[in-house]
């Protein structure tokens, strides 16, 4: 299934404001909420997000307006509901990633790391839910194959050819898994968040 034509594969974030839309767990959750359908681009109103998030729908009005502003969602339809005009939103894009530029642009440091922070804390969030709820299968491989994964490797040293290989089949299983998002309708929610970077000297 093909996204509507507005719907843009992958938005890059070049701005500074856009970027500090995103230094909110909340609003980083919201838009986890309507990227979660993949190529199918979910339309969603603020009491169905709110009932996803389990949040108050009150709670959701302010940080919706400031993605829509932001470009980050849209207004898919409106519709009365009980004599009150209804709106529904869906993603304006499948995913997002920073520019370059931007990320290394002094004057963005702190708003880089909150937009960091924001991601990782909507992760732990969700895990640490899911955990205390039971879940989350704990065990083995053998034992639980849809079990909890926690990267093993903390550090190493490989040569560039290597470490640009395997980014590249990282980012290959991660756009499997976007694929995927879809696939079953019927299935289990699956959670991915994957970190990896490389330190090198500037030239």
């Amino acid at each position: 299934m093909q996204p509507p034509a507005d719907v843009s594969p992958v938005r890059v974030i070049t701005d500074l404001e856009t970027m500090r839309t995103l230094s909110d767990p909340t609003r980083i959750a919201i838009l986890r909420v309507l990227m979660s359908g993949g190529r199918s681009a979910p339309v969603m109103s603020a009491k169905e997000i709110a009932a996803a998030l389990g949040e108050p729908q009150t709670k959701l009005y302010r940080h919706l307006k400031q993605l829509e502003a932001a470009g980050l969602i849209q207004v898919a339809e409106t519709r009365l509901v009980s004599g009150i005009q209804e709106q529904r939103y869906r993603t304006a894009q499948l995913t997002f990633t920073l520019s370059g530029d931007l990320v290394t642009d002094p004057s963005a440091s702190t708003e880089f790391a909150d937009t960091l922070s924001s991601v990782f804390s909507e992760f732990h969030t969700q895990l640490t839910g899911n955990l205390s709820a039971g879940r989350v299968p704990i065990g083995t491989e053998a034992e639980t194959p849809l079990g909890l994964l926690i990267g093993r490797g903390m550090v190493a040293r490989v040569s560039p050819v290597r470490a640009a290989d395997f980014r590249r089949r990282l980012l290959a299983l991660q756009n499997e898994f976007d694929t995927l998002a879809d696939d079953d309708p019927s299935g289990i929610p699956v959670h991915l968040l994957i970190g990896w970077y490389a330190v090198v000297d500037p030239e």
